[in-house]
């Protein structure tokens, strides 16, 4: 047996040659250049990148409830205050105005003039003054309707609105007003279109292409 002063001399000897070589494993330059990117890089992202993470997941959440909320939202919000909310605030103007709200557009774009457009181009279209005449008691019995009707036509949708508003509609009511709105409408087109019909009688063919052209409206194609 090796005596007790010759074991602890070896260990002595054997650590003495271990430690330089540990030093010197975890001082030494790594082969792989990669490896140092890898050891610089922290694992978790830096503060600026997790508020930007943050942030942009914010808004995206904030811009999907905007487009939820507009999809949502209707195009009548706003309008519950209105007497008469059935009709836009242009409509009830060109009702009590009796002005022609498109209702002619049938004649109109048929070689049927209005007597308004065709007494405003009087120069151009060089009427006569027995036809200055003419067309203005057309307009005039026109307009008379029209604003009479038109008038009629907003009490009875201001009665529809009033009776929902109440409660106190039923089939019976709804059936009789919307009938009766229909009717008055149905008359007021029929005045617009009349007057149309007029005016035509009292020009001359070459009047009615003039006033076509002076519109802009197509000369029809022919086949």
């Amino acid at each position: 047996m090796k005596s007790i002063p010759c074991i602890t001399r070896g260990f002595a000897t054997a650590l003495a040659l271990a430690v330089p070589v540990a030093v010197a494993a975890q001082t030494a330059k790594p082969d792989c250049s990669m490896h140092e990117a890898h050891a610089a890089s922290p694992a978790d992202p830096a503060p600026a990148e997790t508020r930007a993470l943050h942030d942009h997941a914010a808004t995206s959440a904030t811009s999907q409830t905007q487009v939820h909320h507009d999809h949502a939202m209707s195009p009548y919000a706003g309008k519950e205050g209105s007497d008469v909310k059935a009709l836009s605030a242009e409509e009830l103007t060109a009702y009590r105005e009796g002005t022609g709200m498109g209702l002619a557009k049938p004649a109109e774009l048929n070689h049927y003039p209005g007597p308004r457009h065709v007494i405003d181009l009087g120069q151009e279209l060089r009427l006569t003054d027995p036809q200055r005449v003419d067309l203005k008691a057309v307009f005039d019995r026109m307009h008379t309707a029209a604003v009479a009707l038109g008038e009629q036509i907003v009490a009875k949708e201001k009665a529809l609105d009033q009776a929902f508003a109440s409660g106190l509609i039923d089939e019976e009511k709804l059936r009789a007003l919307t009938t009766q709105i229909a009717s008055l409408q149905a008359e007021l087109r029929a005045a617009h279109l009349r007057a149309h019909l007029e005016t035509k009688r009292v020009l001359t063919a070459q009047q009615v292409a003039l006033y076509d052209s002076l519109r802009g409206y197509a000369a029809p194609a022919h086949s």
